[in-house]
Parts: structure tokens; C-alpha cells; sequence
């Protein structure tokens, strides 16, 4: 059965350095959480203490009732007595264990019997499709396939929270697109409650019912994909989240200038007097001057030049710089060259702004 989890003011510190920074989060059971952030910014720390790899320094940690870290009780229960589930990186799998024997080895040390070993082993191997390799041995088998077991040897403990560490970092990119999707399927047929740490977007999205976006140490924003992406509630989310232009601006009068050289209509909606424009690339639309532009009611309109154009298939990605030093990005399917003039339009209701 799956179960709930809590975390509430985690803190960690490794020598001098402190790694997490009072961290509070619950999931609600059969939800999956991924942990999205950065390099070093503390997410795979935090997922080490849930597994119970490390102690946390302050705070606790809950599943459903019952605490298992909580440094001040003195209570800090071991990994095996959790009854998590893992998937690694690396797979981890036991080379000389055929398929069959690594699903098995969690349930021999949990005392399963033998018959319901075998079924649950079957159970597991059939919802990751990988029935016909239960004989073979790891070494025989592709990326795909030896995470495909590690999955399977996870779910077939019946764990009460998945915990997921980059399990698709070592895999190409098409293998990459093709589990994420089977595993976010997996995920929901099952209930699954899972923590899930990535520093891909769309892995991110793809599997989140929320995500913890974390930097230097703490949960910078936990949202929904769709609100995280389209409400970026700091500086940091708006520039890490997609492809976004952050463009500090100042409110004066009833203009708003950006960068302190380009005037803008205020926006119908309030804004704080400074903060930072957040537009998403695709919402830019860059073309030649003369393009008629400069009439489309609703819409900002400024004027650059090409620095630079990036051919993505159906259309081009164009880095365009204004005076001032400003430089936007944003799709053109006009094959602009470095030092073309361009006009640069981006709705003008709407816009999406956060504070310093």
C-alpha cells in the first residue's frame, strides 16, 4: 500500500557547507513529486535522507504516522525498515542473477513465500513488458531493457513510496523519451506514490503531479507543471523553467521601460513598480522590419538587429539585440541573417512579471 510523506524544516549541512535549508514539503499518497533543480542544488541530498542514506541535521521526516528522522527524538530509522522502493542511475543490477532473481531478491528478504514470489515477479516483469528476458542475464540486456528490471525489481517489493534517482540519465535520448512516458503510465495504473529527482524539464513535466524546483539548498517553488512553467514565482524559476526572456523593467507613469532605453505600454493588469518581465520564447515572434508588425493591436513591437540564428526544423530560433545591451530570443520562419534589422513582437496582455 502506498503511503504519504512529510518533510518538514529538513536541514543538512556537510562540514561548513549547508546543503539543505529547512525544507518542508508533503505528498499526498499516489502522487508523484519530482525534484527538479540544478546541479548541487541539494535535491539528491534530500532524497538520500529520505531513503534513510543519511541522517538529517534538523527537521523530520513522516511517512503517514510514523517518524522515521527526527535527530532531536534520537529516532532515525534504517533503510531496510523503511519500505521504500529504489531505481538508480546505474541499474544496480546483480550480474550473476538471472532477470527473474534480481526482481526476487527484494521479496526473499522480505520472507515471501515462494509461490507468491514467483507471481509477484511475473506481476512486476509483465508491467514493465519484460516477460520473455526473465532467464537471461543482465549482461545481456540493453539500457532500456536492464532499467526496465530495476523498475520492475522496485515495484515488486510493493514499496510504500518509489524514490527514483535520474534512473534515465544513462540512457539515449530516444530510449529516454520512450521510458519517461511508460513510466509516468506506470506510475498512474499503479497508484504509485514516487519522489522522482531530475534535472531534465521534461522528464520533470512529463511524470510530476507537482514539482519541487530547488536552488542552493531550497525549494525555490513547488507547483503543478502547468502552473510552475506558466506562473514562475521568482527570478530564478522564470530563467531556469523553459526558454524565457527576464527583462528588468521600471514602471513610469503609465509606460514601462525595459532596460532603462525601451518603452512598452503598461500592462492592463497591476504590476509592482520593478521587477522582472518574464516572456517565453515562443510567445516572440521575430521578422524582418516591414513586415507590418508595428499595427498588430495588443502586441509590444521593438526594434533590433539578428546576432544570431539557430535552424531548429520548422523554424528558426533568433537571438536578436536591441540598443542598451538587451537581447531577446524568439522564432522567425524567416531565414534572418546576423546584422539584419528585425522587429520583435510579444503579446502585450497578460505578461507574466516577478519581483527583484
Amino acid at each position: 500500500m502506498t503511503a504519504s510523506l512529510q518533510c518538514t524544516a529538513i536541514t543538512k549541512q556537510f562540514q561548513s557547507q549547508v546543503v539543505l535549508k529547512e525544507i518542508s514539503l508533503e505528498l499526498p499518497a499516489g502522487e508523484c513529486l519530482v525534484l527538479l533543480g540544478p546541479s548541487g542544488c541539494g535535491k539528491t541530498t534530500l532524497l538520500n535522507i529520505i531513503t534513510g542514506m543519511h541522517q538529517a541535521d534538523g527537521g523530520q521526516l513522516r511517512c503517514d504516522d510514523e517518524i522515521l528522522d527526527d535527530r532531536s527524538q534520537g529516532i532515525h530509522q534504517s533503510m531496510q525498515r523503511r519500505g521504500f522502493g529504489m531505481v538508480f542511475q546505474d541499474f544496480s543490477l546483480w550480474p550473476h542473477m538471472t532477470v527473474a532473481g534480481n526482481v526476487e531478491f527484494g521479496l526473499k528478504i522480505q520472507g515471501v513465500g515462494s509461490r507468491e514470489r514467483r507471481a509477484r515477479v511475473m506481476q512486476a516483469l509483465e508491467q514493465v513488458q519484460m516477460t520473455e528476458f526473465a532467464d537471461r542475464r543482465p549482461t545481456t540486456l540493453s539500457g532500456g531493457q536492464a532499467q526496465r528490471v530495476a523498475i520492475a525489481r522496485a515495484l515488486a517489493v510493493r514499496p510504500r513510496v518509489l524514490l527514483m534517482d535520474e534512473p534515465l540519465s544513462a540512457l539515449d535520448a530516444r530510449l529516454r523519451e520512450e521510458l519517461k512516458s511508460e513510466i509516468g503510465t506506470l506510475l498512474k495504473e499503479t497508484g504509485t506514490t514516487a519522489v522522482y529527482v531530475t534535472h531534465d524539464q521534461s522528464e520533470a513535466f512529463t511524470l510530476a503531479d507537482r514539482v519541487a524546483l530547488m536552488y542552493q539548498g531550497r525549494i525555490e517553488q513547488l507547483d503543478t507543471p502547468e502552473a510552475l512553467y506558466a506562473r514562475p514565482s521568482t527570478r530564478f524559476a522564470a530563467s531556469f523553467i523553459g526558454a524565457s526572456n527576464v527583462i528588468p523593467y521600471r514602471q513610469e507613469g503609465d509606460r514601462v521601460t525595459l532596460r532603462d532605453r525601451h518603452d512598452m505600454p503598461l500592462p492592463t493588469h497591476a504590476i509592482p513598480p520593478k521587477g522582472h518581465l518574464v516572456v517565453r520564447r515562443e510567445h516572440v515572434v521575430i521578422e524582418p522590419v516591414g513586415e507590418g508588425t508595428r499595427h498588430l493591436n495588443g502586441h509590444v513591437v521593438l526594434e533590433g538587429v539578428c546576432r544570431r540564428r539557430s535552424f531548429l526544423g520548422d523554424r528558426h530560433e533568433i537571438l536578436a539585440g536591441l540598443d542598451g545591451g538587451l537581447e531577446i530570443r524568439g522564432f522567425s520562419q524567416h531565414p534572418l541573417r546576423p546584422g539584419d534589422p528585425v522587429a520583435i513582437r510579444f503579446p502585450g496582455h497578460g505578461l507574466h512579471v516577478v519581483a527583484d
